[in-house]
């Protein structure tokens, strides 16, 4: 089974949402679950394969989605997701988006029971139930808290779908909230990260970071604010390149998605290694392989 991208009703909800992130249509607020504003993703219990990963429950975009993973036995499997957000909130409403899926070519397909809790202790818990949002096919559910509850960590439990034998999925979750307090300070990012493409290495001086990887000789440049990175990539001698929004969590762990031409083409994630951990490129020698200039590197401007 392979599920269709992309069908006519799909499309038809994307002309209606044209330049409306997900994000952006929870009454003023920014969205707390997303890849930008620091929210990451550090455990789940399964996807589909790259093309329907786990971390496109938090992109903020509809057009990517989470499929649950590939079932040799028919039946609801319960699905979980954790997922650290950049500090703590009081959590005010939740949301689970299922208008942009496959519903419309397997019917049923769209999540309907999902239970969120709340720890502030730690990522494996103790966990608080706050609420069960019930999600809709075509549709985007939202469910105000009757009081905030705090929570820095939250974990995510699809409890149930509208019928489907096999596969459950959901467009993207929300949040939205209060913050608590002032932001814990960043991890330390600089540091060469085993990833699931190979070692990569981070190089960070302010708001900059440039860094490089072994795998295909690339190179990567971009912002970061200490947590959430925006990284151009460049590999074989600068005829591939791409984008990638990767989470830097407080344990260490970096996670996010890679694009090629705008299109989501996988997830990119890995633990921090060791302080001395070396690694078999460097930043200058990786941009002048695929075409950038020494003076401009000179002066920080690839």
């Amino acid at each position: 089974m392979r599920f269709q991208r992309k069908a006519i009703f799909s499309l038809l909800v994307l002309v209606l949402l044209a330049g409306a992130s997900a994000g952006t249509m929870g009454g003023g607020m920014e969205d707390l679950l997303s890849l930008d504003h620091g929210a990451v993703l550090l455990a789940h219990t399964g996807q589909y394969d790259e093309e329907f990963p786990a971390n496109a429950l938090i992109d903020g975009r509809l057009r990517d989605y989470w499929a649950s993973g590939k079932r040799h036995m028919p039946g609801v499997h319960p699905e979980s997701f954790v997922i650290e957000l950049d500090r703590t909130y009081r959590i005010r409403r939740l949301v689970v988006d299922n208008r942009d899926d496959d519903e419309m070519q397997y019917p049923g397909i769209s999540a309907k029971e999902v239970r969120f809790s709340a720890s502030i202790r730690s990522h494996k818990g103790p966990w608080t139930p706050i609420a069960v949002v019930e999600g809709r096919p075509f549709e985007r559910a939202e469910k105000r808290l009757e009081k905030p509850v705090p929570a820095r960590w939250l974990k995510v439990e699809v409890l149930s779908n509208h019928g489907h034998e096999r596969y459950t999925e959901i467009s993207e979750l929300e949040a939205y909230g209060d913050p608590v307090g002032d932001p814990p300070p960043p991890e330390p990012a600089d540091g060469v990260y085993q990833t699931n493409y190979g070692p990569l290495l981070l190089e960070v001086k302010g708001r900059r970071v440039e860094g490089c990887y072994e795998l295909d000789k690339g190179y990567v440049y971009g912002t970061t604010d200490g947590r959430v990175f925006h990284l151009n990539w460049i590999e074989h001698k600068g005829e591939e390149r791409g984008t990638a929004v990767l989470v830097l969590s407080s344990t260490g762990f970096l996670n996010g998605l890679w694009y090629e031409e705008g299109r989501l083409s996988g997830t990119w994630f890995g633990n921090k290694l060791p302080k001395r951990s070396k690694i078999g490129c460097d930043p200058v020698t990786a941009a002048a392989g695929v075409g950038f200039e020494a003076a401009k590197l000179a002066d920080g401007t690839p």
